[in-house]
């Protein structure tokens, strides 16, 4: 091969390798822009917000009309509200400044009468998780303090109640409660790596009327046996 086929093979290859370097600089920067731009158009979270009376009254026991119609007065359409066990209501907003006025929100009325409230957002729910074959002689204490970097913000053993004792027995599973609501796949416990899976809790079963959903106290249902589904225990 002459020097002219030479040169001509080599600016052939330099001008290859340019427009590869220039496509990848290009992706890049299109990329890097993207993704500013998508974090800046990033929506906030919308979180809901729980209200509560301030007086002695929950505000169950206030008619559910007058309070819808406070509520649609103090912000307008809202997407849904439902009523909690301890009787505060918990809302969910359309939008960050329905969520905004809703917080800032003492008052409900519709002209007519009022209700005083406090009203505060529902803290996002984290993942939930065990790690198994933990050694018995490390305390809870330590395991919150070496975790708690690894964002867990409350730990506790699981019991069971052995054959030959009627005590509750401490074991080797530990639920962990994280603070995000992404499950890691593994958490470092000192120098020990641990495996982290879901936590899946029993269902709640009534004793009363073996039926689930609920417990005996909040039971309407008749008295039947586990076994035979007679109406004895």
């Amino acid at each position: 091969m002459d020097d002219d086929a030479l040169n001509t093979l080599e600016f052939y290859r330099d001008a290859q390798s340019f427009r590869a370097l220039r496509k990848r600089k290009s992706k890049n920067y299109s990329a890097a822009g993207s993704g500013e731009s998508c974090s800046k158009n990033k929506p906030v979270e919308l979180l809901p917000v729980i209200l509560e009376s301030k007086s002695g009254r929950v505000l169950k026991t206030y008619n559910p009309v007058y309070i819808h119609k406070c509520l649609e007065k103090c912000m307008g359409s809202y997407k849904d509200c439902s009523l909690l066990s301890n009787g505060n209501l918990i809302v969910n907003c359309w939008s960050e400044q329905q969520m905004t006025t809703l917080l800032n929100c003492t008052k409900l009325t519709d002209g007519v009468a009022a209700a005083e409230v406090t009203a505060c957002p529902r803290k996002p729910i984290g993942a939930r998780g065990v790690i198994y074959n933990v050694p018995l002689d490390v305390p809870t204490d330590d395991i919150l303090a070496c975790l708690s970097v690894q964002w867990v913000q409350s730990v506790r053993r699981f019991r069971y109640k052995s054959k030959d004792s009627s005590e509750m027995t401490e074991s080797k599973s530990v639920f962990l409660q994280f603070t995000t609501a992404d499950l890691p796949g593994e958490v470092k416990l000192g120098y020990m790596l641990f495996r982290v899976k879901q936590y899946i809790p029993r269902p709640l079963r009534c004793i009363k009327c073996n039926r689930y959903g609920h417990v005996a106290n909040h039971c309407r249902g008749k008295l039947r046996c586990s076994i035979c589904s007679g109406e004895h225990k």
